[in-house]
């Protein structure tokens, strides 16, 4: 409902962000859902492709029975034997008892090596395999008509000639023997035979036990059966011969292994002793090299403290150098020297002041006094000078000393060094001597666990039930892999139903058109041919009418088939596209060749017809005109007559014959450029011209894709019908002429989905309930009486 009732609503506007919210949710991808509407477009996929479906459920199903019942019928040997792991040895030594530890990899290791190809190929020397050709002549595919014998017959039993295998199976005993003189070209020849075995046995531990099946498959019972045993029986002697190998084997390891590491202990021990004696070191590393290490250390601190000291007294000499008052360096003004002189100094000044208080500076005292303070003046100036010359002796005294220590240094050094590297090249020789001894007593505590596990060897591997010869087979599954190819087959057809109608992309539907293009559907015209309804005349058994030359004329041919009615169904679409009054110029196109646009045009343009309005259908395709074909008119004058010149519009435009309302005016002379005669102010002159006399134009136009001639004539029109083939016509080209036409300010009213198949969904009840309203009661009861 929601799709008719769009056919109503003005078309000039673009209805893509103002479209209603139910067809925003009504668009919706695939997806799994509960609308009943979903569900039923899934049924319609499925029943659409059901030929593809049952066809590839029909070929693979049949396929898989064949080749099912053409595989031979497979027989099972079973033998059940005992792995037992020996219970845990007890070590005991004059302090504790040691209780040896199970293997936890036991059970994994025994399963897999009864899968061992050596074991496989032992058993084919048993068996004497290579000559027997029951072994690989049975397991080769059958002939067809065997295969159907077998699908409807039940298995035989096996009989005395199968039980007699040509050849024989009696088991070679040499077999052990043999397998040492094997050349590589013989083994290499036995390797499909190890295959085939390894590739039929099936290892079954038995849950909570010790038991453990082997099982073996094959066309042959007797082989099955033999080969089971014999598997258990190579296994059980291989178990028992590796237990007894390497307990002797082990030995002789353990004491070839224990002499050599004597000997090399009493070798490292010599090598140790005369490397010491040579380098004059102690055997043991403790205390090693201590008393050159501590005279390195002496004389370390000491170059240390001779460095410090001598840069102390050049920071002492370079300041004192540099300063102007030598009084004021820290050496001369912290000298007692000094401090006697100034006192001294200062003692005589005080005399002379007391004396000068009672006599003059002539006095023979004063003057004395004056004497002794010059002589100690002197000498204090002297005293800086010879205070600095102390410094430079003692900074060239800590240079010398810093030398001497660094010379004894570099000696102790390389000294300390050389033997540094002698200890470890000793401690090396000792950590080996070290080594082999733990392991010369690892080894020796070995071997006294392997003398007490030698007093109680056995076999971990017996037979616990021999095989019996199998009556009835196993396999294969016939209706298993039947069922399962038929489930998969149909899953996959569905599948590919599914992917196929994912993948097209055309438009099939008017809710495609709503879906995907965002324009209204002005109508929808159903596909002709054998599934169209027949006429009423046909039902009562009167002659078929006469098929129409073309599909542009099937509205005439029958007035009440569902193509008409809906060639009805888009003229009232169009009388109410536009809100006032109904449009008057038309242009029909499409996006692409051959997309019915020329046939929608002429049964519009009947139907416009039919209401008693004077209509005229103008044929603008100038590149490849088919409208004169259709009304079978002459082409020699038309459009681009009067466009070129020709102002007579009474001797260009025909009548058609069927329709007297209808009038036509053909294409004429085909002329070089199309487009430029359609984009002329001519043509836009001829079409006022026509409005005047015409209630409604039908303009036939190119395709809106491939020529511009349609997006020039939609401007001068009042609407646009994009026609699209439904089923064939790309979602993307038809968006891309929609576009193209919108882009020139084209008003589209809508789209006519033309050709589709009246079996498509909810279009196939329509045209049903159509025809059968059409008919009469007469026909009915004919019917009726037809169907009885």
């Amino acid at each position: 409902m929601s799709t008719q009732d769009n056919r109503l609503i003005p078309v000039g506007l673009d209805r893509g962000l103002d479209r209603p919210l139910t067809d925003l949710m009504a668009s919706k991808p695939y997806g799994v859902t509960a609308d009943p509407g979903s569900l039923k477009d899934y049924v319609f996929i499925i029943l659409k492709r059901k030929w593809l479906i049952l066809s590839l459920v029909l070929v693979i199903t049949s396929l898989v029975a064949i080749q099912s019942f053409r595989a031979p019928s497979i027989y099972e040997g079973e033998t059940v034997i005992r792995i037992q792991q020996k219970q845990p040895n007890i070590l005991s030594t004059d302090k504790i008892i040691i209780n040896g530890q199970s293997d936890p990899n036991f059970w994994g290791t025994q399963l897999k090596l009864l899968q061992n190809p050596a074991l496989a190929r032992e058993v084919v020397l048993r068996l004497d395999l290579p000559h027997n050709p029951a072994f690989f002549g049975s397991q080769s595919q059958t002939g067809i008509f065997d295969s159907l014998r077998r699908m409807f017959s039940s298995p035989a039993k096996p009989t005395t000639q199968q039980r007699t295998v040509p050849g024989g199976l009696t088991v070679n005993s040499e077999s052990q023997s043999r397998l040492g003189r094997l050349t590589p070209e013989e083994i290499e020849k036995l390797e499909a035979y190890e295959d085939a075995i390894i590739a039929g046995e099936i290892i079954e531990p038995i849950p909570n036990t010790n038991l453990v099946k082997i099982i073996y498959q094959h066309s042959n019972p007797e082989l099955a059966q033999k080969v089971a045993n014999t598997l258990a029986e190579v296994f059980q002697n291989y178990n028992l011969r590796i237990a007894t190998e390497g307990s002797s084997k082990a030995e002789d390891l353990l004491a070839n292994e224990i002499a050599r590491l004597q000997a090399q202990i009493n070798q490292d021990q010599e090598i140790q002793w005369n490397y010491a004696k040579s380098h004059n070191l102690p055997l043991t590393t403790e205390g090693a090299g201590n008393l050159e290490a501590q005279r390195l250390a002496t004389l370390s601190g000491q170059l240390l403290a001779a460095e410090n000291e001598r840069k102390q007294l050049q920071a002492q000499l370079e300041a004192a150098r540099k300063e102007k008052d030598v009084f004021s360096v820290p050496d001369v003004n912290s000298s007692a020297r000094v401090e006697r002189l100034r006192d001294r100094i200062s003692q005589l000044k005080e005399q002379r002041d007391a004396l000068l208080v009672t006599y003059t500076a002539e006095w023979p005292a004063v003057k004395k006094l004056d004497n002794q303070i010059k002589g100690v003046e002197a000498e204090l100036r002297k005293a800086p000078e010879e205070i600095i010359t102390s410094m430079q002796r003692r900074y060239e005294a800590a240079v010398t000393r810093e030398q001497l220590l660094k010379r004894s240094y570099e000696e102790q050094k390389g000294t300390t060094t050389q033997q540094t590297r002698d200890t470890i090249d000793l401690m090396a020789l000792t950590h080996q001597l070290e080594t082999n001894k733990q392991l010369l007593n690892t080894l020796l505590q070995r071997k006294r666990e392997l003398d007490v596990a030698n007093g109680n060897e056995g076999n971990e591997v017996s037979i616990a039930t021999p095989s019996r010869l199998p009556k009835s087979p196993v396999g294969p599954a016939r209706l298993r892999n039947i069922i399962i190819a038929f489930l998969l087959s149909l899953g996959a057809g569905i599948g590919l139903a599914f992917l196929l109608d994912f993948l097209d992309d055309t438009v099939k539907s008017v809710e495609d058109v709503d879906r995907y293009i965002h324009l209204p559907a002005l109508a929808l015209i159903p596909a002709g041919g054998d599934r169209a309804p027949r006429l009423p005349g046909a039902l009562r058994g009167g002659p078929p009418p006469a098929p129409a030359n073309t599909t542009a004329l099937a509205m005439i041919t029958d007035a009440r088939s569902p193509i008409a009615e809906s060639y009805r169904h888009l003229r009232t679409s169009l009388l109410l596209s536009s809100a006032g009054k109904p449009p008057k110029t038309i242009l029909i196109t499409s996006s692409q060749p051959a997309e019915g646009k020329t046939t929608t045009g002429i049964n519009t343009a009947f139907m416009l017809a039919q209401t008693g309005a004077e209509v005229l259908m103008i044929d603008c395709d100038l590149r490849r005109p088919r409208l004169h074909a259709q009304f079978e008119l002459p082409n020699t004058k038309g459009l681009t007559t009067w466009l070129s010149g020709e102002r007579n519009l009474d001797v260009l435009i025909q009548t058609c014959e069927k329709a007297p309302n209808l009038k036509v005016l053909t294409s004429g002379p085909v002329p070089p450029n199309p487009a430029e005669l359609l984009g002329s102010e001519e043509m836009r002159k001829l079409l006022n011209i026509l409005s005047e006399k015409f209630n409604h134009i039908i303009i036939d136009s190119p395709p809106a894709i491939s020529f511009t001639d349609a997006s020039i004539l939609s401007t001068m029109v009042d609407g646009v019908i994009l026609v699209v083939h439904g089923g064939r016509s790309s979602r993307a080209v038809v968006r891309r002429a929609k576009q193209q036409l919108l882009d020139v300010g084209a008003h589209v009213f809508g789209v006519v989905l033309n050709n589709v198949k009246v079996d498509a969904r909810d279009d196939y009840y329509y045209s049903r309930y159509y025809s059968h309203y059409y008919e009469s009661d007469a026909d009915a009861d004919q019917r009726a009486g037809e169907t009885a």
